[in-house]
């Protein structure tokens, strides 16, 4: 039996899920003592260093995980959790951490922070029993901002690329950690998760190894990308390391009255499909991300429908971001227990902006995501709310600088004026929010054509890519979508 640590601060609906397909026994502990009654132990975490350590002492954990692990019982942190291993980190000076590792976490200093995307993982030893049968250099999830810097490389299983080389994966005795989310990362995170559990001593049984193959077919290998970039071993501090992180493409499902819906310029709103079966597609067809916009839900004061993002989130093992009508502390909280990775926010944000701040504290700043549905007012933007219906009077671009300091993670950017229309994004705004602060970007509004995505990319410096018309009309499929951009040098997924 696996025990899921719950202490406040864990992703753990995710993770679950990801074990319940696996077929592996598992349950989510909230007692110190529970430790005591399972045989491998799971430690997730999103948020902040120092909040996560007082969390973990204030229920009791904190000494009870620190002999865990010195025992050498199985153990395995995921993103935040993995950083809690270590003597310390920046975020929290004169915070301690677990210990086990000795070293600190550091902030990145240069690129977007977070960190936020698909990126390459390069094996740092010859044999690893977390890697078995995983080629080198596959993708998989991050989504942090500062990386573990650790004074023993022995422990070290895996590094990674983003503007300098980090430990992203550690393995000693029977205790492993990953920098990156496994359970959101496809079948080569549910494949390291099967690993850990063998290696562990296979504590139950697992779904066949064709249960991969028949929810995550094999898309095939882009021409002349998939080779690695640095040779690792011995690894030269001189050498300006790559930003192998990858531009991610999302499919956006529109929700209105249980069905996926799409206008133009947010009006003339027409049914798309159904919502769980189209997040199924898209997941199978290699999307990096999904995005859930429940877009009657301020309009019409209810609550998003969580029932179908439960259901969504069992479908898929891909990032899935959860907003509409989402304006309080216990909204955020009930999506992302109904399986949300993130939440994104939007006119609540606009009439309470402490709420940014406060869910950052609560859920980490890569939980949330600021929604701006601009429109252009002479010669700038405006941001509107009540689902692009109410102009706000607040200048676009200042309300995105202002949220990155409040705490904002990431900025989905919808152009009203192009929204639907199919003629191509609002390069100039999309480049000067962009270019103006130093968290992700994703373009959104205006997709039509090939031509126009690369343009996102290269003149609008967006760091994501929202679609919808253009795949829910069968124009173009995620893999058209992904060798296009290969095709023009834009560095994909595959």
């Amino acid at each position: 039996m696996i025990g899921i640590i719950d202490y406040g601060a864990g992703n753990l609906a995710s993770v679950k899920k990801a074990f319940d397909f696996l077929s592996v026994p598992n349950r989510v502990i909230s007692s110190p003592r529970a430790l005591a009654e399972v045989s491998a132990a799971v430690l997730p975490g999103v948020g902040a260093f120092g909040a996560a350590v007082e969390k973990l002492k204030s229920t009791g954990f904190f000494p009870v995980l620190r002999e865990y692990i010195k025992e050498d019982r199985p153990f395995l942190g995921i993103c935040l959790g993995m950083q809690l291993l270590m003597e310390s980190s920046e975020e929290a000076k004169g915070i301690e951490g677990l210990g086990a590792i000795k070293g600190t976490c550091e902030r990145f200093r240069q690129g977007k922070v977070p960190q936020m995307g698909w990126n390459r993982v390069y094996k740092a030893k010859e044999k690893s029993r977390l890697f078995e049968g995983i080629p080198d250099g596959s993708f998989f999830y991050f989504v942090h901002s500062y990386y573990v810097k650790e004074t023993d490389p022995e422990v070290a299983a895996a590094v990674t690329d983003y503007y300098k080389s980090f430990t992203s994966a550690f393995e000693f005795g029977n205790v492993c950690a990953l920098q990156f989310h496994p359970e959101k990362s496809g079948e080569a995170g549910l494949k390291i998760l099967k690993n850990w559990i063998d290696a562990s001593g296979g504590h139950a049984a697992h779904a066949p190894s064709k249960g991969f193959e028949m929810i995550f077919p094999n898309r095939g290998k882009p021409p002349g990308r998939a080779k690695r970039v640095q040779q690792h071993a011995g690894l030269d501090p001189r050498k300006t390391f790559v930003n192998e992180n990858t531009v991610r493409i999302i499919p956006c499902l529109d929700v209105d009255n249980g069905r996926v819906v799409k206008g133009v310029k947010f009006t003339d709103i027409r049914d798309a499909g159904d919502p769980v079966e189209l997040a199924k597609q898209y997941d199978r067809q290699g999307a990096d991300e999904i995005t859930f916009l429940d877009i009657g839900a301020t309009h019409k004061s209810r609550q998003t429908l969580l029932d179908i993002v439960k259901t969504i989130s069992h479908q898929i093992f891909v990032p899935l971001t959860v907003g509409g009508g989402i304006s309080t502390i216990t909204d955020i909280r009930n999506a992302l227990n109904a399986g949300a990775d993130k939440v994104s926010i939007c006119s609540a944000a606009i009439r309470n902006p402490s709420l940014i701040t406060e869910a950052a504290r609560a859920f980490g700043s890569q939980c949330i995501v600021l929604s701006i549905d601009a429109k252009r007012t002479g010669n700038s933007w405006h941001a509107y709310v009540n689902g692009g219906r109410t102009d706000s009077g607040i200048d676009a671009l200042e309300w995105a600088k202002q949220a990155e300091k409040l705490g904002t993670g990431e900025i989905l950017l919808n152009s009203i004026d192009q929204d639907g229309t199919q003629s191509g994004y609002d390069l100039e705004l999309t480049r000067i929010v962009s270019q103006s602060v130093n968290i992700p970007v994703i373009a959104s509004g205006g997709a039509g054509k090939p031509e126009h995505l690369i343009e996102a990319v290269t003149k609008g410096k967006a760091d994501a890519i929202l679609l919808a018309s253009l795949l829910h009309n069968k124009q173009l499929s995620i893999p058209d979508v992904k060798q296009n951009l290969n095709e023009k040098g834009v560095n994909v997924r595959w």
